[in-house]
């Protein structure tokens, strides 16, 4: 059996990149980790990842861990083009900071 190696993940500061392979609860645990680690948390999204940075803020929301602070929606300038932009911004909920500090023992 192969073990997966597992990497701790310590955000340098409030920003999520997340990328269209990123699974749906997979963006959300990680989202906890900045939440727990910042207070508060941006996820930033790009083309096709942008339902998934919708998704994770809403399951966020409705399970009472975050506030949605703020959405932005523009255009980023690549190489190839141009791409649409997401930003949604989350604050903790005071409930969500004792749900999310028991969660994650770092």
């Amino acid at each position: 059996m192969d073990q997966q190696k597992k990497t701790l993940i310590d955000p340098k500061d409030k920003t999520f990149q997340l990328s269209g392979s990123t699974k749906p609860r997979t963006a959300v645990f990680i989202s906890k980790i900045f939440l727990k680690k910042f207070d508060e948390v941006e996820i930033h999204a790009l083309g096709d990842a942008i339902s998934g940075a919708v998704r994770c803020a809403e399951t966020l929301s409705r399970q009472g861990l975050a506030t949605i602070q703020k959405v932005e929606t523009l255009t980023q300038t690549l190489e190839k083009g141009k791409k649409p932009k997401i930003i949604v911004s989350l604050r903790v909920t005071q409930d969500g900071k004792k749900r999310i500090n028991e969660e994650i023992k770092q």
